[in-house]
């Protein structure tokens, strides 16, 4: 049986937001969203996988702009009011909806949803996301890298090397300043590359960075592997080019899991549905409309005029399967690509850590169901 290895990367990454002089500012939640619906439960899935021991290894990396934003007691606290409000608009929600047992089913486990986080966040990790990351990168289970500064991306900024190097060397001693330990991995912005990156790379003391797929197969010399082995820069930075059928299964609006039918729909929130005189008091200054992670229907068709009702058990059966479907691709993937090789291939996954949970709500237990089940290969 050919062996080979699965590289499942999360880059994880917000522009900086923080406006003390306001007592709310929109763009702060994206951040707030990502909490709850990202970052919260990707690492209550370490937890689970840590607690049942099994074995497996994933790749997050988060961005300077991001791990300051996680480290403000402002915002901590503006998360932590936040999160009350969705509580109170949930449990609006339970009475709104009784005698419409659909409804009231989703709006009780939006409910009991938001306390979960509520004591997650407050009592289990006090406040400390990273704290919690760092605990898995101890363990084994989380190999933590970061990105450039500012996101910003590198190709274009090469007009001056002097800002390459301190986007690299800012981001990088931002996170050593966070952790204590420097990063070994790097991800470029947008995985933007061009030829002497490497270089700078290797002086900040990188070991290795992704690109996308044409950032290996366009090499001047072909690669003899593709993106199924690293690729030496020739100065020991390695790096490792993106799979595209693994893109394609979780990104591609047509063919993705994340378009089943089954899934909830993302743009049908309540922040937008619902009278404005009863969400006024849960949106941006009472008159401007946002969403409030509150949805009740499922993505049922991309033409359905009228969308259905979401089911989780439902959705929870159809990513079981998806997830079987993505491992058993792989397992093919290995078993064409191996015997062609002197090595395991090793079919790297780099997905936006925000797909899992916020755009994608089934997208963490899908990641469970996806390393459990890699984990039994």
């Amino acid at each position: 049986m050919n062996k080979g290895y699965l590289c499942i990367v999360l880059h994880a990454h917000l522009p900086y937001v923080h406006h003390p002089e306001h007592d709310s500012f929109f763009e702060e939640n994206w951040l707030f969203e990502a909490i709850t619906e990202c970052y919260l439960p990707l690492i209550a899935m370490l937890d689970r996988l840590q607690q049942d021991n099994i074995p497996c290894r994933l790749t997050l990396s988060l961005s300077p702009t991001l791990i300051t934003m996680l480290q403000d007691e402002l915002l901590r606290g503006r998360y932590l009011r936040h999160l009350r409000k969705l509580l109170e608009l949930a449990g609006k929600e339970v009475i709104r909806t009784e005698g419409q047992p659909p409804f009231n089913d989703l709006a009780k486990r939006y409910r009991r949803g938001y306390l979960d986080a509520l004591h997650a966040y407050q009592n289990h990790y006090q406040g400390d996301l990273l704290a919690a990351f760092a605990k898995h990168h101890r363990g084994g289970r989380l190999e933590l890298i970061t990105t450039a500064a500012t996101h910003g991306f590198l190709p274009l900024l090469n007009v001056s090397e002097a800002a390459v190097r301190t986007q690299i060397k800012v981001g990088i001693d931002s996170f050593k300043a966070c952790f204590g330990f420097a990063p070994s991995g790097f991800w470029l912005p947008e995985c933007g590359f061009y030829p002497g990156l490497e270089a700078v790379l290797r002086d900040a003391g990188v070991g290795y960075f992704f690109v996308d797929t044409h950032g290996i197969m366009d090499a001047g010399q072909a690669p003899r592997h593709g993106v199924y082995a690293p690729l030496d820069c020739g100065n020991g930075v390695m790096a490792f080019g993106r799979d595209p059928s693994c893109s394609q299964q979780v990104w591609s609006a047509e063919q993705g899991y994340p378009g089943d039918p089954a899934y909830r729909e993302y743009y049908r929130d309540i922040g937008f549905d619902l009278p404005l005189d009863y969400i006024a008091p849960y949106i941006l200054d009472g008159v401007t409309r946002i969403n409030t992670g509150i949805k009740y229907h499922r993505i049922t068709g991309r033409d359905a005029p009228v969308k259905a009702v979401y089911q989780p058990e439902k959705a929870l059966e159809t990513l079981g399967l998806h997830a079987e479907d993505f491992i058993g691709k792989r397992r093919r993937q290995i078993r064409a690509i191996g015997p062609e090789m002197d090595r395991p291939p090793i079919i790297v996954a780099p997905y936006d850590a925000e797909l899992f949970g916020h755009w994608w709500h089934e997208g963490p237990l899908w990641l469970e169901q996806v390393l459990r089940l890699a984990s039994l290969e």
